[in-house]
């Protein structure tokens, strides 16, 4: 009677299925905090690795101490404790690589042909953040040393520089020279911006139409722009696909990237004629747009027969031009320009010595008029004051004439605008660029966008090619320069 009591009691039957069921809520509680655990940990090692790639990335900017600014940059950004799991370690950089460039796809790894140690075509870092071993609740394994998982994170963090309003050419480096390699080529070019003297040298922008690689110093070409349009539909010459009308437009909807620029091929001509519209000239499809204004200075050294119909009928003052003559005279080219023998101007020059006759051009251009006797100073025969400087002091003096009755002010368009002889373009080191320069190339790297004083307009015919001096480049403080700080992994 007993035994069946005991046989058919059932209070406290449940009690093995709660204990192993105690069992596993207790593992899955501890596995869950693991888990918010490892999260945190992980989310807050990712943010470090973030925000110095973000501080490494700022400072790459192509300039040759890019590197030493990024990595300094790095290791001076405090980087906080990391939170949860019962630790208080330090987020430590375990690694910083520099990367010209990424691999097509987020899914392929960084190989050694995306790493570099030029400071000049580093475009991204990459910071590697030292794991952190975080002790685990649920037992992974009977064995002490699994009880413990690292957690590390990884960020690669880039630059870009991007200009907006900007004239779609490029100009191949004029400072560098045959053998450099990038780095000092790039080198040399920072060097000119940051020697006022540099700035006076006349740098010839010699026309590249029908050159497909082999491109010089001084040679120029056409891009298509990264972001926005050119004005092709306006005023001016069809199928160009609107760079001659960018060429002659006061302000281009177009932006272009230092990380890489797209060259295109265009017919040089009608995009000199574009370019002439800056100095009062406008010919060929370019003959009826006046709405393109010229400059408020656009002397050039050219007369008009009789002094009459100046927008039709002006022309170089002599067969010479543009060496000065009695009658008009433009900016003189620099002293190395000249060819001794004949005193007449050398083409093939392309980078001038900064010397130049400031006294024989006021004295021509400024003939007849309130500043005759008022040249700017350093004004002499070896002038010791630029070429653009000299354009700004003459705007004093617009109504000033040569014998041959060229004004200051524009005759065909009297309503000019300031700075039209002043263009921004992109440089790029043509001699060592790593993605050869075709009239066709794509993601061609830019060691800096620049400023040009345009000193003479171009002439009709193959010969004809403008004359600028270098203004310096364009800073990151810049208007129309916008910084890209991202995250790109």
């Amino acid at each position: 009677m007993v035994g069946n009591q005991l046989w058919n009691d059932r209070d406290g039957a449940i009690l093995p299925y709660v204990a192993i069921m105690l069992v596993a809520i207790f593992a899955l509680s501890a596995l869950a905090i693991d888990a918010s655990r490892l999260m945190n940990v992980q989310t807050q090692l990712q943010n470090a690795a973030d925000a110095l790639a973000l501080a490494g990335a700022a400072e790459l900017d192509r300039r040759p101490d890019s590197i030493i600014r990024a990595e300094a940059a790095i290791h001076d950004l405090i980087a906080n404790p990391v939170a949860g799991g019962g630790i208080g370690q330090i987020a430590e950089v375990a690694d910083i690589d520099f990367l010209r460039s990424l691999p097509a796809s987020d899914d392929l790894p960084v190989t050694s042909a995306n790493l570099t140690d030029d400071p000049t075509l580093t475009a991204y870092v990459r910071i590697t953040v030292k794991p952190v071993a975080m002790s685990m609740i649920f037992p992974m394994s009977l064995l002490p040393e699994r009880r413990t998982i690292s957690v590390g994170a990884q960020a690669v963090g880039g630059y870009d520089q991007i200009v907006c309003n900007a004239t779609p050419v490029f100009v191949c480096n004029p400072y560098e020279t045959s053998g450099m390699s990038y780095y000092q080529a790039t080198q040399a070019l920072i060097a000119a911006d940051q020697v006022s003297a540099r700035h006076s040298q006349l740098v010839r922008l010699a026309r590249s139409q029908f050159k497909n690689g082999g491109f010089s110093a001084g040679d120029f070409g056409y891009l298509a722009p990264a972001t926005g349009f050119l004005p092709d539909s306006a005023c001016g010459p069809y199928g160009e696909s609107g760079i001659p009308q960018a060429l002659a437009a006061t302000r281009v909807q177009a932006c272009f990237r230092l990380s890489g620029v797209h060259l295109v091929p265009s017919d040089d001509q009608p995009a000199m004629d574009g370019l002439n519209t800056r100095f009062d000239l406008y010919a060929n499809a370019f003959r009826s747009c006046r709405d393109y204004p010229p400059d408020l200075n656009v002397r050039k050294g050219f007369t008009a027969i009789n002094n009459v119909d100046w927008c039709d009928n002006a022309v170089p003052a002599s067969r010479g031009w543009p060496m000065p003559v009695a009658e008009a005279a433009a900016l003189p080219v620099d002293q190395n320009m000249i060819i001794p023998a004949t005193q007449s101007f050398d083409p093939n020059v392309t980078l001038g010595s900064g010397v130049w006759n400031c006294a024989a051009y006021w004295s021509t251009a400024h003939n007849i008029g309130p500043g005759k006797d008022s040249p700017p100073p350093g004004c002499t025969a070896s002038a010791t004051i630029a070429r653009y400087d000299v354009y700004r002091y003459e705007l004093n003096f617009l109504n000033d004439r040569s014998v041959g009755v060229e004004y200051g002010a524009p005759q065909c368009v009297r309503a000019g605008v300031p700075n039209r002889r002043v263009i921004t373009a992109a440089i790029v080191n043509c001699g060592s660029s790593p993605v050869p320069v075709l009239s066709d190339a794509h993601g061609v790297p830019v060691a800096g966008f620049a400023r040009f004083f345009l000193v003479l307009p171009a002439e009709s015919g193959a010969n004809g090619n403008p004359y600028a001096e270098f203004l310096g480049l364009v800073k990151r403080s810049d208007p129309s320069s916008t910084d890209m700080i991202q995250l790109y992994r």
